[in-house]
């Protein structure tokens, strides 16, 4: 998370130079009430933050599938997945990272157009660290096969390799 925050912040600044650093030296919180107000906001853009990160897997799911996706919270994660569909990697790799991109190029421009400056620097940190798994995913499909296929259950993505085949055909 602090790695992105930094890279975040820098775009920030990159973007918005005189807000960015005004902000930046001017953060302060007085009383419990703007404590109380600061946690109930943090709180409803992680659940918003949530809510979309699936809602875009789900989209490219939907996109690639012609089918609606689970989603399902399980435990402390929530996931849009597959289960029993067999994905191309590279529609599978487009779609692992379709939250990651979009999410950060929609706050990026966010980040240019409006006064929203902090939540929407907190809410493309969080996705972007929050992406980590989705990531590590998509590095790994890029190891593979060019024909594999993967089904995502939600709780695991199953990776099917195209058979080995002869050089010659067997007589």
């Amino acid at each position: 998370m602090v790695f992105f925050g930094w890279i975040f912040f820098r775009a920030m600044v990159w973007l918005r130079p005189a807000d960015a650093l005004r902000l930046a030296g001017s953060a302060s919180i007085e009383g419990l009430l703007e404590w109380v107000l600061l946690f109930a906001a943090i709180f409803a853009l992680m659940a918003l933050h949530i809510v979309v990160h699936e809602a875009v897997h789900g989209l490219f799911f939907w996109i690639y599938t012609g089918n609606r996706p689970r989603f399902a919270f399980k435990g402390a994660y929530a996931y849009a997945a597959m289960p029993g569909w067999y994905i191309p990697r590279g529609a599978f790799f487009i779609t692992t990272l379709a939250p990651f991109v979009v999410i950060s190029l929609i706050g990026l421009l966010m980040m240019r157009l409006t006064p929203w400056l902090l939540p929407i620097w907190f809410v493309i940190t969080l996705n972007a660290s929050g992406s980590a798994g989705d990531l590590l995913v998509a590095a790994w499909l890029l190891l593979q096969p060019p024909g594999c296929l993967a089904e995502d259950r939600g709780d695991a993505v199953t990776l099917y390799l195209p058979e080995k085949m002869p050089l010659q055909p067997s007589r």
